[in-house]
């Protein structure tokens, strides 16, 4: 199956609660400062489609993704020949109010099968406005630039059932976020797309 090459532009809207996760083959000295998100994808080259992932800090603007699945057979090839992600086909379900609210969420693959809900937390009127700049470290290939510009606001996440591997169940500050995502190539040695 061929997917379109890089760069992505993609409309989303996602919940993300932090979470500390390890980095491979470091043991309890390789915590580190991570999250996990549920997104919901209304545009991107490949269709609508819904994602849920955890992603660790390498740095203050750098992120390894250890754990990533879709609903959507061309978003998983996609990712993993562009980016070297590790995606894998799930059941995910997510309903959203009109104040951009998770109402009921629900992840279902081998071994996670957790059930989201947010909710949006004081008065802030649409969010707080945010650009960011990162790069995505996926093991094997070159560093993928990435930017988000939309909105955020605080939010409180319930997670019940079994989540994926380092995140905890339970009631959880976490964010809310609702924009544009644009990932470009991976760079090769020379810094070229």
């Amino acid at each position: 199956m061929s997917t379109p090459p890089p760069p992505w532009t993609c409309r989303l809207r996602a919940v993300v609660v932090p979470a500390l996760l390890r980095t491979p083959g470091r043991g309890a000295s390789g915590l580190r400062a991570g999250g996990f998100a549920v997104v919901d994808y209304a545009d991107t080259p490949v269709g609508p489609y819904r994602e849920a992932l955890t992603a660790v800090a390498l740095s203050a603007r750098a992120g390894w993704v250890p754990w990533m699945v879709v609903d959507s057979a061309t978003s998983r090839e996609g990712g993993r020949e562009h980016w070297g992600l590790p995606k894998e086909l799930a059941t995910i379900d997510a309903a959203w109010s009109a104040a951009g609210d998770l109402v009921a969420g629900r992840v279902l693959v081998d071994g996670t099968d957790v059930r989201v809900r947010s909710r949006t937390a004081g008065q802030v009127h649409g969010g707080l406005p945010v650009r960011l700049g990162a790069q995505l470290r996926q093991p094997g290939r070159g560093p993928a630039p990435v930017r988000f510009t939309g909105r955020v606001r605080p939010a409180v996440v319930v997670l019940v059932g079994e989540p994926p591997e380092a995140v905890r169940p339970g009631r959880r500050v976490g964010v809310a976020l609702e924009g544009e995502m644009w990932i470009g190539a991976p760079l090769v040695s020379d810094g070229r797309q």
